[in-house]
């Protein structure tokens, strides 16, 4: 029977993260899903099919949909019960009650019960999972975001990006669910790739030996999309990579914190 190599089992990994499940749920989810790719890859499929056909029965919005279901039964639905038997008790209270209700009572609105979580389970969160798998981004920094001398035209520039370390050939994923919007050369930047995620989010990897993916492709996290590599004005192997936000460069760093 397959077992997944570290480096695979860290794709995986890194598409639950994402969807940010509590550890408990997230490690049985991480069996679960390994011992599925195991599975594919035992019938003949290569582990990227493997990996592509598994998330996509598992997506990041399936998984976050579990976690709110979870989350639901565990401690919302029985606060809900006792905010029900609250309001049954005084709905009883005032209809025994001899008193009259005051005249503004009228105008007042009764408030509807929102559930804290409503509006942070449609959020949708930055890319932060490292395009490299089982790479820490931070451990593996060969240049980071801002201000720095150019490394051809020794000069200062605004860096809008990080490098990451990594020998030529090491496979790139996608950090997100999303649209390849570019795949090809890029001028200076080298053979690059480009993805469009929700929210207005773009993830740019440059620098790479190639790319496995071509424009309109829907991808999911952890997919791989090309290797590293140092084509377009590189002074040796690595990544640069970015995240941006309605088209204005951010720190890949600081989302981690």
């Amino acid at each position: 029977m397959t077992i997944l190599t570290k480096p695979q089992v860290a794709h995986v990994e890194a598409h639950l993260a994402h969807a940010g499940l509590p550890d408990g749920l997230s490690g049985e989810l991480l069996d679960h899903l390994c011992c599925a790719i195991e599975q594919e890859i035992d019938k003949g499929s290569t582990f990227d099919a493997a990996l592509s056909e598994t998330l996509q029965n598992w997506p990041i919005r399936h998984l976050q949909k579990l976690h709110r279901d979870v989350r639901f039964t565990t401690k919302t639905k029985p606060m809900l019960y006792r905010i029900s038997a609250a309001a049954a008790l005084l709905a009883g209270i005032a209809f025994l009650s001899p008193l009259p209700w005051p005249a503004e009572a009228d105008h007042v609105k009764t408030l509807p019960i929102e559930l804290a979580t409503t509006v942070n389970d449609f959020l949708f969160e930055p890319p932060t999972a490292s395009p490299i798998a089982g790479v820490d981004m931070k451990n593996n920094l060969s240049s980071g975001f801002g201000m720095r001398t150019h490394p051809y035209f020794k000069r200062k520039v605004f860096h809008k990006g990080i490098d990451l370390k990594a020998p030529t050939g090491t496979p790139v994923m996608a950090t997100a669910d999303g649209q390849v919007i570019f795949a090809g050369d890029d001028g200076d930047y080298g053979i690059s790739v480009r993805i469009l995620h929700e929210d207005g989010y773009v993830t740019v990897y440059h620098h790479l030996h190639d790319h496995t993916v071509q424009k309109g492709d829907q991808l999911l996290l952890g997919q791989t999309i090309g290797a590293v590599g140092s084509t377009g004005l590189s002074t040796g192997p690595h990544l640069h990579y970015e995240v941006r936000k309605d088209d204005v460069p951010m720190d890949p760093l600081a989302l981690l914190d």
